[in-house]
């Protein structure tokens, strides 16, 4: 199948890019650098061509012979929404996925996937989650058919920010773990989220349904305890207030790229809980355990 991939430069559109070609799927990568397509491994054997979602005269014929797109398009700065700067998750989100699926419509595009997000929905009082519940709500009345699958917080190599943990860990006696409050959450393997797009195209009941994705429920000490044992490192994990990391970051919203903000903190600290039975009933996708996801790449 001739697939599009928007975003699939990005951590988590790579590896679904790849996992696509490992299914002798023909993909052309779209985003806004296509040098960047020749410098990843992971897209070697993909096509690339140059569009903004943010800019719909740039996506103007970008789907014209593709069969199907998939929606991995991420908010660049996450989580860190500048407005004066023009980066919010509603301009990428939804006004993204919007013009996207303007574009596939278009070309008669036959099937969208859309890569959202656990927690989505239109009415939450959360920036992130309203904006990625809008850009689903436009993927259901396209007209074009759909799958949207929902990760919890995914990771792996490339990733920004189990990783920067790791890094940490590595260098320092002390590991911070933001909240003193138990914050559970479902971390996914990139390589499980990727072989999940992969499975929609191969199972005809996929088209029309919501999946969502994640590993065991744990906590952020949990994680990190199950890292630092990955790591064979012993570290003091030190739990940072939420109100204090939110004092902490505030003066930097005057930065011209502040690299956190309280808004920031604030969806680190979120739980990240998903349902996963039609994932495992429907496409069979069943995910590995986080200290087995960290040993297939962390050394």
């Amino acid at each position: 199948m001739k697939i599009t991939v928007a975003g699939g430069t990005g951590f988590l559109g790579a590896n679904i890019v790849r996992a696509l070609l490992d299914r002798g799927h023909e993909v052309t990568v779209l985003g806004r650098d296509p040098s960047k397509v020749g410098l990843n491994p992971l897209l070697h054997g993909a096509q690339a061509i140059r569009g903004d979602v943010t800019d719909p005269s740039s996506l103007q014929g970008v789907f014209e012979g593709a069969e199907a797109v998939v929606g991995a398009v991420q908010f660049p700065n996450h989580p860190v929404e500048v407005p004066r700067k023009g980066l919010t998750y509603d301009r990428y989100d939804r006004v993204g996925t919007e013009n996207l699926l303007a574009a596939a419509t278009d070309a008669g595009v036959g099937r969208y996937v859309y890569i959202s997000g656990a927690g989505a929905s239109i009415t939450s009082d959360k920036t992130w989650y309203r904006a990625k519940g809008y850009a689903e709500k436009a993927v259901k009345a396209s007209g074009i058919d759909y799958a949207i699958l929902r990760p919890s917080w995914a990771y792996g190599p490339g990733d920004k920010a189990l990783n920067k943990i790791a890094a940490i860990a590595r260098m320092s006696p002390v590991v911070p773990i933001l909240g003193a409050s138990v914050q559970l959450v479902q971390p996914v393997f990139v390589g499980d989220v990727a072989e999940a797009v992969a499975r929609i195209f191969e199972v005809e009941a996929s088209w029309g349904e919501t999946f969502e994705i994640g590993g065991e429920v744990l906590s952020m000490r949990q994680i990190t305890e199950t890292l630092l044992d990955v790591l064979g490192k012993k570290r003091l994990i030190a739990p940072i207030p939420l109100p204090l990391a939110k004092l902490g970051t505030a003066p930097l919203i005057l930065l011209p790229s502040p690299p956190m903000t309280p808004q920031g903190v604030e969806f680190a600290a979120q739980d990240g809980l998903v349902d996963t039975t039609s994932l495992t009933e429907i496409l069979e996708v069943r995910t590995v355990d986080l200290a087995s996801g960290l040993r297939s790449y962390l050394k």
